[in-house]
């Protein structure tokens, strides 16, 4: 059967098999092809008067206005290729020629041209269309059109492409087809660019959903505790007060305690969320200058102290003995992410852990601070998602916390040009750290001059009380090339000691736990601290415990309260100290 026949008959709803029975059916199909065959032949009939109005004219000479056909396909940007019947190239444009980088075309066949295309159905786009099956469609009088094909020139990467293939009808008979395409790169980039677009949006209107979501589970936990505690406060004191007994009463202090501690707490939570919101909206204000960076961490760990000597946590602030480093940024909001740094390694840390502070340079444009703990550690799945508003380790809710501070931490960080990352080890623990702009004005040249002024000298301060370590630091900003380690604990004290030998020990004598006397024992056994000065120091001046220390062996037995010049004469006498010329270390 003829194709254009088998074409009218689907047209009609029927095909081969299923032809009309019925005589109005078929006098209705008999109409439509004759309307049909009356139509091709009337527009045969226009285009070879066409045709032989432009063949008259041919010799003609036209306007400037009427370009001649070569000119009009020579300035197509669409590619077009001609095919005969036989399936050979007999016409390519100048674009096509640039698409398909071919020169050298004549006589190719159709399938040398078809394969660089990868066509899809048009019902089904994810299903690829063979070159076989479109040959056969167009033999048969279909055209084929594909907005979604790729093209793949010789020596280029592909190129999206909308491409349609037309059958060339001549007489009722196929004597060719064209194939006409064009670049859908800019389309295609524009599309990927709404789609991106489109995501981005989705995604942070998902965050911003679970962010109000979690907030308000977070703004309920305190708030659930303030009302429950308040309505049991408020029954019993329904009670007449003379009737109230003593356990009674202590009941009601610790629901004003619990009140008072979830109303801190959701303080905390609405101050860091207000935080976020200026950030995240541009408005929270910053103001970089250039900063000292080793004093900075010390108020930090001083801050931090008292919530790791809770729970015996010890923190080596290796940055201490330091000469002053400098960075650019913000120094209260410096000082705001190196406290959640350190708040952190405490509150996830194990008990009697250890928390160590690392600064160092990375190049001339920046400097690293790390904050290493002994905690439970970070899965690479939570790693990915710490930065994430109320997220915590583990997902346990059993630590209190805002759950925001890590992400309010990177958008500080960010603000300043800074960053912010985590590597870390399960049970084993986390190193978080934050690199900033350096505000080193001169490079190593500087650091050598600096080195031998600043920090030439170590102090360890062994002393459980905090008032008395903060006397000596202020005392001690006279001798600016000594740097002060303290520790609370004898123990801690010997660690440091080890670790980093000092060239002065100052002992107290009334410690918790392992006295003065104990841990002066254990360093004069270790072969690494054992010349080392160590001047005891204690408000207990009776003659028993002076000639005690002289036994023991003290370089120095000095007596609260401190009278500054002599204390400072006699670190200096310590320092110039050296074993092997001075043989007695005991005086009075």
């Amino acid at each position: 059967m003829h194709s254009l026949l088998e074409r009218q008959l689907r047209r009609a709803g029927f095909d081969y098999n299923t032809l009309p029975t019925d005589p109005v059916m078929w006098q209705e199909f008999l109409s439509r092809i004759e309307r049909f065959y009356t139509n091709a032949d009337w527009e045969r009939q226009r285009l070879e008067e066409s045709v032989k109005r432009f063949q008259g004219n041919a010799s003609t000479s036209y306007p400037d206005s009427a370009p001649q056909l070569p000119a009009v396909l020579a300035a197509m940007t669409d590619g077009l290729c001609v095919f005969n019947n036989q399936g050979q190239l007999v016409f390519m444009n100048v674009a096509a020629e640039k698409y398909l980088n071919l020169s050298e075309w004549q006589s190719l066949l159709a399938t040398a041209i078809i394969d660089r295309f990868e066509l899809h159905e048009t019902t089904n786009p994810e299903v690829h269309l063979s070159t076989t099956d479109l040959i056969r469609r167009l033999a048969e009088g279909y055209s084929v059109q594909d907005r979604n094909a790729q093209l793949q020139p010789v020596g280029h990467s592909p190129l999206p492409v909308s491409c349609v293939f037309n059958p060339v009808i001549d007489d009722h008979y196929l004597v060719g087809y064209t194939l006409l395409f064009s670049d859908m790169s800019d389309i295609k980039n524009g599309e990927a660019e709404l789609i991106a677009a489109k995501e981005t949006a989705e995604k942070a209107s998902q965050a911003k959903s679970q962010f109000l979501s979690s907030m308000s589970h977070e703004l309920r936990t305190p708030m659930n505790a303030i009302l429950g505690y308040s309505e049991l406060l408020k029954e019993d004191l329904s009670t007449p007060l003379d009737e109230f007994e003593l356990d009674h009463i202590e009941d009601m202090l610790q629901y004003v305690g619990n009140i008072l501690h979830a109303g801190w707490h959701l303080l905390e939570l609405i101050n860091k969320v207000l935080d976020l919101t200026r950030i995240e909206a541009g408005k929270l204000e910053v103001t970089i200058e250039k900063i000292e960076v080793v004093d900075l961490i010390k108020e930090c760990v001083s801050f931090v102290s008292p919530q790791a000597e809770k729970r015996n946590i010890t923190i080596y602030n290796e940055a201490e003995i330091l000469y002053p480093r400098y960075g650019l940024a913000d120094r209260g909001r410096l000082k705001q992410v190196i406290i959640n740094l350190l708040s952190n390694a405490v509150k996830y840390n194990r008990d009697a852990g250890q928390v160590s502070i690392h600064l160092n340079p990375i190049d001339p444009q920046s400097i690293r601070l790390e904050v290493k703990d002994t905690g439970v550690g970070l899965t690479a799945e939570q790693k990915e998602k710490v930065f994430e508003p109320f997220t915590r380790v583990s997902g346990l809710n059993l630590i209190e916390g805002t759950g925001i501070g890590l992400t309010i931490t990177k958008r500080l960080l960010e603000i300043m040009d800074g960053r912010i990352g985590v590597d870390s080890e399960i049970n084993v623990g986390s190193n978080f750290w934050i690199e900033i702009p350096s505000g080193e004005l001169d490079s190593l040249e500087q650091e050598q001059q600096l080195a031998p002024t600043y920090r030439r000298y170590i102090l360890l301060y062994v002393e459980d009380s905090r008032t008395n370590v903060s006397l000596v630091a202020q005392i001690l900003k006279a001798r600016p090339e000594i740097a002060l380690m303290s520790a609370h604990t004898g123990e801690m004290g010997l660690q440091l000691a080890h670790m980093h030998h000092p060239d002065v020990i100052l002992l107290d004598i009334n410690l918790p736990g392992m006295d003065g006397f104990e841990v002066l024992e254990r360093l004069r056994e270790n072969e690494n601290t054992k010349d080392i000065p160590v001047l005891a120091l204690t408000a207990n001046d009776t003659l028993y415990n002076l000639d005690r220390g002289r036994e023991a062996g003290f370089f120095k037995y000095i007596v609260k309260p401190l009278d500054i010049k002599q204390f400072l004469d006699v670190i200096d006498y310590a320092l110039q100290y050296q074993p092997d010329l001075v043989e007695d270390q005991v005086s009075s």
